[in-house]
């Protein structure tokens, strides 16, 4: 994945890390005379994982706000980090995968000013999101890392080229699939995107919207997406 570069609007040297990150949306932890307990709160059960650049399981960090503990990230089963929450570096685009009903993962404000380009797992699917603070559109997102359609002569038939072998699948706020799209550049349509099953769709790509820090899963096999930098 190609490193972007950020404009820093936040009171920090500019490198996101996981202390950029703050959870809220759970009660606030209580005193409970009667038990002598804190009862509501964050008792780590909201985690990130943190996953590599070819879609493999990293490490693994939980929220803790239970009256017990300063508020804040440790490692999931408890323990501090070391180096604390400020030592783990978030890298342009990185995903992760998030444990945590209901609440809310809130990052420190940074604007991405160029743009970022995701290298597809070799195998699987790859998790993309946009990161920008700005809605895109689909057609805003452009494919490359394939041959070009060649027209064979004895054959008489295009190779290579990309026949509808990337395609995303869009998430919603919960999390759930939607709308499928896939990219034709086959030698025989215009090269862009078409609905799945190879036809137009409705409206074009730039009626399809891709929100800010929506997520999408793709299938693409060694391919690249890039995202482009929003206009400020």
């Amino acid at each position: 994945m190609m490193a972007g570069s950020f404009s820093t609007v936040t009171a920090n040297d500019g490198t996101l890390t996981l202390a950029d990150f703050t959870v809220s949306g759970y009660d606030a932890p209580e005193w409970n005379e009667d038990d002598e307990e804190y009862t509501g709160g964050c008792d780590g059960n909201f985690v990130v994982q943190f996953l590599s650049a070819s879609g493999t399981a990293e490490a693994r960090y939980a929220w803790y706000d239970n009256g017990e503990v300063a508020p804040g990230w440790y490692n999931s089963n408890g323990s501090a980090i070391s180096g604390g929450a400020s030592s783990v570096s978030i890298a342009p685009g990185q995903a992760m995968w998030i444990q945590g009903r209901g609440m809310k993962l809130t990052s420190a404000g940074q604007v991405n000013e160029n743009d970022i380009a995701y290298v597809t797992r070799a195998s699987g699917a790859s998790a993309v999101g946009n990161t920008t603070p700005v809605n895109l559109t689909l057609a805003q997102l452009v494919v490359t890392g394939y041959d070009a359609p060649e027209w064979n002569e004895d054959d008489e038939e295009y190779t290579g080229g990309c026949d509808g072998n990337f395609v995303v699948q869009f998430l919603s706020a919960s999390g759930t699939a939607e709308a499928r799209y896939a990219w034709y550049d086959n030698g025989e349509v215009t090269p862009g995107w078409y609905n799945s099953n190879g036809s137009a769709i409705s409206g074009g790509a730039s009626s399809v919207a891709f929100n800010a820090g929506q997520g999408v899963w793709i299938q693409g096999r060694g391919m690249t997406i890039t995202i482009p930098a929003p206009e400020l």
